[in-house]
């Protein structure tokens, strides 16, 4: 912490008082200083730092634990954190930080090197929120688009709302339309179950027709190879036949010869007589 106060004639009032109650006769230990704004003090591993509005110039002590804030005090508030009392004054741009507690408590200041690292950290930390912000005004941006695309949506929704025919006609058209569905498909499920007993009716037939063939087949089957054994006896009996029939006739053809033979000779004898 820097002695600015002291060339401001705000010293900085560091001390530790140990007293006793009368009553009670209870010790209590004490600490009280000023910070500039942006200054810090640790005290049982709480961090005190002031702060000021840049609207309004009022000056604050902000408290904070290692992973949370637990409050914040303006001007002329105090509060109890952690077990420790503390009350916040303003005075000359300074902020006045009296601590009060019933346990001996160890008190740090943030030196320089912590006051450029958390600088850096807010650097950091602003570039961060700068790079959001582009991204947040981006989409504002597409906000407002999406938002004129659909006033424009709107508008023209209005125009053909304008323009459509009476609402009671379209629920008439609505109630006839839906009745003739209902009457539509009720026709199409007549035609449907005729369409599967005509169906069933063609599978019966086709499967007899099927065996009908079947049987024919074998019939043919059959009449054919009895036509052929027929065929194949008959031309056996006709082999058999024309052979008899050869053999008669040459038999014939000797006989025949063999008389004329004879009357050749009778005639020939009685020629020469």
């Amino acid at each position: 912490m820097s002695f600015r106060g002291v060339k401001a004639l705000v010293p900085i009032f560091i001390y530790m008082i140990i007293g006793f109650g009368l009553a009670s006769g209870a010790s209590f230990y004490k600490w009280s200083g000023s910070l500039e704004v942006g200054e810090s003090v640790h005290i049982e591993g709480l961090t005190l730092t002031v702060d000021k509005n840049n609207a309004t110039g009022e000056l604050a002590l902000i408290i904070r634990a290692p992973d949370k804030l637990l409050g914040l005090l303006k001007a002329g508030e105090s509060g109890e954190f952690e077990g420790l009392e503390i009350d916040f004054k303003e005075f000359n741009g300074y902020g006045i930080v009296d601590i009060s507690s019933e346990k001996p408590f160890p008190v740090s200041f943030t030196t320089s090197e912590d006051y450029q690292k958390q600088i850096e950290e807010l650097k950091q930390e602003n570039t961060a929120l700068e790079a959001e912000n582009e991204k947040l005004k981006k989409e504002v941006q597409q906000l407002k688009d999406e938002n004129t695309k659909l006033k424009q949506r709107v508008s023209e929704l209005e125009k053909q709302l304008k323009n459509q025919p009476n609402t009671a006609e379209l629920q008439t058209k609505l109630v006839n339309l839906t009745k003739e569905n209902r009457e539509l498909k009720a026709e199409l499920k007549n035609l449907t179950d005729k369409y599967n007993a005509l169906k069933a009716k063609a599978d019966f037939l086709s499967q007899q027709n099927e065996e009908y063939r079947t049987m024919i087949q074998n019939l043919l089957k059959e009449t054919a190879q009895g036509s052929e054994r027929e065929y194949v006896e008959q031309a056996k009996k006709e082999r058999l036949i024309g052979s008899v029939i050869i053999k008669t006739l040459v038999a014939a053809l000797v006989v025949v010869g063999l008389i004329g033979y004879g009357l050749y000779r009778k005639k020939r004898s009685w020629e020469l007589t």
